[in-house]
């Protein structure tokens, strides 16, 4: 996770793992298959230290509390580790990666059941949720928002919209069905 921090994605290297682990290659290799192996590794790592941010901004909240707290942690992993974050979003598909993944989604899902959300709509609004604040944290992070002088602000509306919709989502799934 230092290599991402201070030389970003493109550095995180086989070799400047083994030279900051101050050994060789071949004896790095000893230890991992490839470059992709510890890309996997090290955005699982990054997952797990997501969630358990959001895990702990959610503890015992519930609701627009709990949503909100669970995006401002998101937002600031995000803005504390951009280029790990940015690998997890592109990490190798491994087995390791997809068996930690539903780990981590845990506390999100949590929340989104806290609303009433329909068991079967959880993954759905979870993807929207995740594919909505990736959008906004990555436009963040690469500087995309030249025209907005506060995202604060921004941030604040979208969260808005968020916890709107999914508030209505849950409502309509309790109305009962007209044949």
């Amino acid at each position: 996770m230092e290599i991402l921090a201070d030389r970003g994605l493109e550095g995180l290297t086989t070799a400047e793992v083994a030279r900051r682990l101050d050994v060789s290659q071949p004896t790095l290799y000893s230890h991992i298959r490839n470059l992709d192996h510890i890309r996997s590794l090290t955005a699982i790592r990054g997952m797990q230290e997501l969630s358990e941010r959001v895990r702990s901004a959610v503890e015992g909240l519930e609701g627009d509390d709990a949503l909100r707290a669970m995006a401002f942690a998101y937002r600031g992993f995000v803005r504390d580790y951009p280029a790990l974050y940015m690998l997890q979003q592109r990490a190798p598909s491994t087995e390791e990666f997809w068996e930690e993944a539903p780990r981590a989604a845990r506390p999100v899902r949590q929340v989104l059941r806290s609303y009433g959300v329909p068991e079967d709509q959880v993954p759905h609004v979870h993807l929207v949720f995740r594919a909505s604040i990736h959008g906004f944290v990555d436009q963040e992070i690469n500087n995309a928002i030249p025209d907005v002088p506060d995202t604060d602000v921004s941030f604040e509306l979208f969260l808005r919209f968020l916890t709107d919709g999914i508030k209505h989502l849950a409502a309509e799934a309790k109305r009962p069905r007209r044949r």
